[in-house]
């Protein structure tokens, strides 16, 4: 007993400790439940806290409505589909189809610089429209 109980500490020290850790979690779309926060992965309906994701319109995925348990039946939140979140998931809470914030993280889009081309690398005797008519 006492050995399985360390075996187990070991696992979990280990497993937090680890670099892989960050990179098993899996990044998916999420809704998130205004009254409570608890964040939804949008394929795995219904969940088995008694909540779930259902299409407003039959067939189509651009608008849910999603019916979380901690309203009981009052209330619904409506999301579209460019308004899902994608975020890092636990496998816990993977697994579950749902999590708390701290189990399920909203990834931040890395910023972007803007492009940078010079044209004039890429086209020789280029000339603008206007020269071109003027020339015929």
């Amino acid at each position: 007993m006492l050995l399985t109980t360390l075996s187990a500490k070991l696992t979990l020290a280990l497993e937090q400790r680890s670099p892989l850790k960050t990179v098993m979690q899996r990044i998916r779309h999420c809704v998130e439940c205004p009254n409570c926060l608890t964040r939804y992965l949008i394929p795995c309906t219904p969940y088995r806290n008694g909540s779930y994701l259902v299409p407003t319109i039959q067939g189509s995925l651009e608008e849910y409505a999603l019916y979380c348990s901690c309203s009981r039946g009052t209330g619904v939140s409506r999301w579209r589909w460019s308004e899902a979140k994608p975020c890092e998931v636990s496998k816990k809470a993977y697994d579950r189809g749902y999590g708390t914030p701290d189990e399920i993280t909203l990834v931040k889009p890395e910023p972007q610089e803007p492009w940078s081309v010079d044209v004039s690398r890429y086209l020789r005797d280029w000339t603008s429209l206007e020269k071109r008519r003027s020339l015929h």
